[in-house]
């Protein structure tokens, strides 16, 4: 009897999404933990993966001292930096076998069951994704909150900062607007608790003001749709690079990629299909040695 195990890890900048899987493939458990974005946590990502899979496993009631066994397929945002993504694999724990790619690979490879499509992250961040034959693959945007990052979560909530500064300036005359009031009453409706906040805030907490921008929008808020409007144009530009003559399926998936729907262009909504299966069904596919090496073609085509 086979009796090897597969850690399946899809981490972001806000969450981690940790499951396991015995050999015939059947899920035993699925756990939540912090961040694990190598751009913001590096190395350091191990801590939370082992931190989540030690209480899931004791929740299966499976030693969780010995990774010798275990078979991981992990995912993570920022991998795309090869200098982070060898130390991270540098710095791991003795395990019976180690995967590692970008999380938008396993949301690929989960979205289209392995085969040739494309797909975009919204979360946190955004990034676009496409599988091609032979194993090849291409990578958009995944730059990184300090110069990308657009339409995402952490876009949209630092657009909003950047116009409710301009506001608590009085640098925004007759247009201050639902949104901006509440965005100051989450952040800080003075310079010192606005510099409080921003000091503090991480990729994460800008994004933790979506939500806020996404109701105000669907309010009729006019600052609000305006920011959400040109997101729907960002996502759509991604798509549109990975495949500008729209022929290959294409999946959005993450956190908002929902939420945002009824703000997209009519031609990427005729575009989307759903996403066969979620991104840890890829990292088990990873886990599994079921998909090919992740092969990323830089240059411009």
């Amino acid at each position: 009897m086979d009796s090897r195990l597969f850690c399946c890890v899809d981490g972001g900048a806000s969450n981690t999404r940790v499951a396991l899987y015995d050999a015939a493939g059947q899920r035993l458990g699925l756990s939540v933990g912090g961040p694990t974005s190598l751009t913001i946590r590096g190395a350091e990502a191990w801590r939370e993966i082992l931190s989540v899979f030690e209480n899931l496993a004791r929740a299966v009631s499976l030693e969780g001292s010995d990774l010798t066994g275990i078979h991981f397929g992990i995912g993570l945002a920022g991998a795309n930096n090869t200098a982070q993504r060898d130390l991270f694999m540098a710095a791991a724990p003795p395990v019976g076998a180690l995967r590692v790619s970008t999380d938008a690979y396993i949301a690929a490879l989960g979205a289209h069951a392995g085969a040739p499509g494309a797909v975009v992250i919204v979360g946190t961040g955004s990034v676009g994704y496409r599988i091609e034959a032979a194993g090849r693959s291409r990578l958009v945007g995944g730059w990184g909150f300090q110069v990308g990052d657009e339409g995402s979560g952490a876009w949209i909530g630092r657009q909003a900062i950047m116009q409710t500064v301009r506001v608590l300036d009085a640098r925004h005359r007759g247009r201050t607007t639902e949104m901006h009031r509440a965005v100051a009453a989450r952040c800080g409706a003075s310079r010192n608790d606005m510099l409080a906040w921003l000091w503090k805030a991480e990729p994460a907490q800008f994004a933790g003001l979506a939500p806020l921008v996404l109701e105000c929008a669907g309010d009729g808020d006019t600052a609000a749709l305006a920011i959400i409007t040109e997101a729907g144009r960002e996502i759509d530009a991604l798509a549109e690079a990975l495949d500008p003559g729209r022929n290959v399926p294409l999946a959005l998936v993450g956190g908002l990629a929902e939420p945002l729907d009824p703000f997209l262009p009519d031609r990427l909504r005729k575009w989307v299909r759903p996403a066969q299966d979620d991104p840890i069904h890829g990292a088990l596919m990873l886990a599994k040695g079921r998909a090919p090496d992740e092969t990323i073609v830089w240059q411009n085509r």
